[in-house]
C-alpha cells in the first residue's frame, strides 16, 4: 500500500467518524451537544480560532500537498 492510499484512507476513516458524531448528537441531543455548537464552543475566543486555522494549514500541508 502506498502512502498516499494510507493518507487518503485515513481521512476516509475521519470522514466516517465525523458523520457518526453528527449522527450521534442529532438522536442524543439531551446528552450530548451536537457538533456544530462544540466547534462553536471551542472557536469563540479568537486565539483558538488562529490555533484551528494554524492546524487546518499544518495538517493540510503535511498530508494533502504533492
Amino acid at each position: 500500500m502506498s502512502d498516499r492510499l494510507i493518507v487518503i484512507v485515513g481521512f476516509v476513516v475521519m470522514l466516517v467518524v465525523a458523520l457518526g458524531v453528527v449522527v450521534v448528537t442529532h438522536v442524543r441531543r439531551d446528552q450530548i451537544a451536537p457538533l456544530g455548537e462544540t466547534i462553536a464552543y471551542l472557536t469563540r475566543n479568537q486565539v483558538a480560532r488562529i490555533v484551528a486555522v494554524l492546524v487546518w494549514a499544518w495538517v493540510g500541508w503535511h498530508f494533502l500537498v504533492r
